[in-house]
């Protein structure tokens, strides 16, 4: 059975309206309302896919998650890790004040924790021991390392540093 039309269409506006607040300020400024009245949407409709605005981010991420090219070969770098270096580079300022805290206390969290969970899966496809200690050490450090560092030589240092670690 497929989607409704208008239904996707309706959880699509309110992403991307949630997406471009998040650009202009603060996570605990934006409100239900706001991502309604920017999105075009009534928010009887946010509610009709969505409890809360966390739910919103939280599927974000999710969607995010499911582009990740995971590898599981052992001599092949992380794809997920591969992805975080290509996302931070798409807008290191915003990357950078978010871990900062500039973008509220809500956000760095959650996408930290959904990195998590899909490096977990990709290390524990690899039979790595440990694979979410090790995917919540990684993920961590390599975000902190990006925020400060997002020079082309980024992506050689992580992988560096994650190889070191699943060895």
């Amino acid at each position: 059975m497929s989607e409704d039309p208008r239904a996707a269409h309706t959880r699509s506006v309110l992403q991307q309206a949630l997406m471009g607040l998040l650009e202009q300020g603060d996570w605990g400024r934006i409100t239900v309302a706001g991502i309604c009245r920017r999105a075009g949407v009534a928010r009887s409709s946010f509610y009709e896919h969505y409890r809360t605005k966390s739910d919103l981010l939280d599927q974000i991420f999710s969607d995010l998650m499911v582009s990740i090219l995971p590898t599981f070969r052992q001599d092949e770098p992380l794809g997920t890790l591969n992805w975080l270096v290509d996302h931070v580079a798409e807008a290191p300022d915003f990357f950078a004040e978010a871990m900062a805290g500039g973008r509220g206390d809500a956000l760095l969290p959650r996408f930290r924790e959904a990195l998590i969970l899909r490096l977990s899966e990709e290390l524990s496809a690899r039979h790595t021991p440990d694979a979410r200690l090790r995917a919540s050490y990684l993920v961590g450090g390599s975000m902190a390392y990006l925020a400060l560092n997002n020079k082309a030589d980024s992506r050689e240092f992580v992988h560096e540093m994650a190889a070191r670690l699943i060895i």
